[in-house]
Formats: structure tokens, C-alpha cells, sequence
């Protein structure tokens, strides 16, 4: 199923994961510039923003750029499809650090939140970096902009005439019969007729 960015939510990978659909979207890549700004207002040095912090896989720790340890304290789960691992420096040793006043550690020390995946949404993620995946979306366009721009231009169809999902399904049906009908007139029988009258 090839969807538009609009419906490429977690929700919908791990939907489409659970009932055995392959489903190809957007990328799906993170949105630093609020996390940016988010840090500008707040004064934190660009020299201590999250991408500076070293993360060591043995550890499971973070290192600040001076050196200090941030350890793993908390797991959460706010967010569908994603778990944010928390990392978060002694109180002492930012309280006692003389570079403070850029990083602005707060009360407890230095926090930082590093976001992973689950296991389908991370699949998925992986998925759409491959050319392949991305040749399937790049399909989508040609053919389903074009279509829904003519029902919503031609036929005015921006919202349902009728209440209830069977009635709604009935009105898309027949705006849909009547698209592939003009296509085939534009696709198949001009050129026919046209053909034969010359």
C-alpha cells in the first residue's frame, strides 16, 4: 500500500505491520528544527545541543563535551511507536562545571532524551531508505494527484452530498466510475475515433 506523507504515521506503520501490509510512505525523518529552537529558547550553547554528546554502546552512557558521564535513568513511552531513552548527569558534577552557564544543566544535572523506534517502525524506517522504496513512493504521485485534484475540480467533490459510510462509499464510487469513464474516452476512444476518420 503506498500512502501519502499525511497518512505515514507510527500508528498506521504498526496498523499495516500487524495485518501483514507492506506499506511504502515517507521517510519519516525527524524534525530537528523544533528540538533547535526549543534549545535556543532556553540559551543553550549550540556547542551542547544532544548531537554533541558522545554515546558509548558498552556503556549504554552518554559523554557531555567536557567529559562528564550521563547514565541511563528512565525509560518512557508517551509517544506511539517510540521509546525515549533518558540520560542524565550527577547533579555535582554539573553543578561544579565551569562551562554551566552554556549547557544549562537545571537542578539535577544534564538531561538528554534520545528517541528509538520499536522494532516495526524501525524496519520501516530502514525500508524507505532503500532506492527501491523510494522509486515505489516517487509512483504514487503521477498517479493519484492528478485524479484526486480532477474529482475535487471537475465534480466539486471537497465533501460528502450524503450522511453514513454506505452512502459516502456510493458517492465515491460513482465519482470514481466517472473519472475512469473520461479516461477511457481521453485514453481509448478519441484516439480510435480519431484513427478511423482519418
Amino acid at each position: 500500500m503506498i500512502v501519502d506523507e499525511g497518512y505515514t504515521t507510527r500508528e498506521n506503520v504498526l496498523a499495516a505491520a500487524d495485518r501483514g501490509v507492506d506499506l511504502i510512505g515517507s521517510t519519516m525523518q525527524p524534525k530537528t528544527e523544533a528540538a533547535r529552537k526549543h534549545f535556543e529558547r532556553r540559551g543553550v550553547d549550540p556547542a551542547f545541543y544532544p548531537e554533541k554528546f558522545r554515546y558509548d554502546p558498552e556503556s549504554d552512557s552518554y559523554a557531555c563535551p567536557p567529559g562528564k558521564k550521563l547514565a541511563p535513568r528512565a525509560t518512557r513511552r508517551g509517544r506511539v511507536g517510540v521509546v525515549h531513552q533518558v540520560y542524565q548527569a550527577r547533579a555535582a558534577d554539573c553543578r561544579d562545571c565551569p562551562l554551566r552557564a552554556g549547557c544549562q544543566p537545571g537542578q539535577h544535572g544534564r538531561m538528554i532524551v534520545r528517541r528509538e523506534n520499536v522494532p516495526a517502525v524501525a524496519a520501516y524506517v530502514a525500508k524507505m531508505q532503500t532506492e527501491e522504496a523510494r522509486a515505489a513512493y516517487r509512483r504514487r504521485g503521477p498517479v493519484a494527484e492528478f485524479s484526486n485534484l480532477w474529482l475535487k475540480t471537475k465534480l466539486g467533490l471537497r465533501q460528502f452530498c450524503v450522511r453514513g459510510l454506505k452512502k459516502a462509499r456510493g458517492e465515491v464510487l460513482w465519482a470514481c466510475l466517472t473519472y475512469n469513464i473520461q479516461q477511457w474516452f481521453r485514453l481509448r476512444w478519441k484516439p480510435r475515433r480519431s484513427a478511423a476518420s482519418a
